[in-house]
């Protein structure tokens, strides 16, 4: 199912919420994300099912907990918090039917990904690649990154990422590639404008490095990092 950056965003910062335990604000953001998609994402239901289990609201748990498997039948961790829930209930035989399928399901092939696993896989590689960044580690860094990228194209920071990474390698022309089809890709997202502006500064190319910046600052005119770079290219 295609996403938007903007989604991927917000579910990343519900994400987030829910890993800190700040389950109000995680509610309010996993709900906002269903009310852009009614069609729903298993993972978003089934996160919305654990935070009302935190809360001892267990018949709208185990709404949510359904509502993640009838989206994706295999999605075997909702099946179980499903299980949990039912138990707490005390509908015994709602559990272990739904406990008798997982187990079924699992025995009979392997579970599909659900889209929001892929970009939770994406995020770790984010993260690995991150590390090995801050160890001057560039070549190992930039496999984490592209893995990240090959699961979720439209994660525009780790893409911009690999930019970077490619500018400290010295590779300019694969930096200034990479950030021009994420510019493409996402014509919004201001941070890839203020490093492609940066690269071409880098080179001498002024010019083109004021363009960037100045498309940026079209963008979002309340950034204050584009107003203070074209501030200093404006001084003699």
């Amino acid at each position: 199912m295609a996403t938007d950056p903007e989604f991927e965003k917000v579910y990343r910062d519900a994400q987030e919420c829910f890993d800190d335990k700040r389950f109000d604000e995680a509610e309010r953001l996993f709900l906002q994300l269903l009310s852009r998609n009614t069609g729903g994402y298993a993972d978003v239901f089934n996160r919305l099912g654990l935070i009302y289990s935190q809360k001892g609201l267990h018949e709208r748990a185990a709404h949510y907990f359904e509502k993640a498997l009838a989206l994706n039948p295999k999605y075997t961790d909702a099946s179980l918090n499903l299980v949990v829930t039912y138990n707490e209930l005390q509908n015994f035989t709602e559990a272990e039917r739904v406990f008798n399928q997982a187990a079924k399901a699992v025995r009979s092939e392997p579970a599909s990904l659900d889209p929001f696993i892929e970009g939770k896989l994406a995020n770790e590689h984010g993260k690995l690649g991150d590390a090995y960044s801050d160890l001057g580690r560039h070549d190992q860094a930039l496999e984490e990154y592209r893995k990240a990228v090959k699961l979720r194209p439209n994660f525009m920071d780790i893409l911009t990422k690999i930019g970077t990474t490619l500018r400290e390698k010295g590779d300019m022309d694969q930096a200034i590639e990479t950030f021009t089809k994420a510019k493409e890709a996402s014509p919004k997202y201001v941070p890839v404008y203020i490093h492609l502006g940066m690269t071409y500064y880098s080179q001498g190319r002024q010019d083109l490095a004021v363009q960037e910046w100045k498309a940026a600052q079209k963008i979002d005119p309340a950034n204050r990092a584009v107003q203070v770079y074209l501030n200093l290219v404006k001084k003699p």
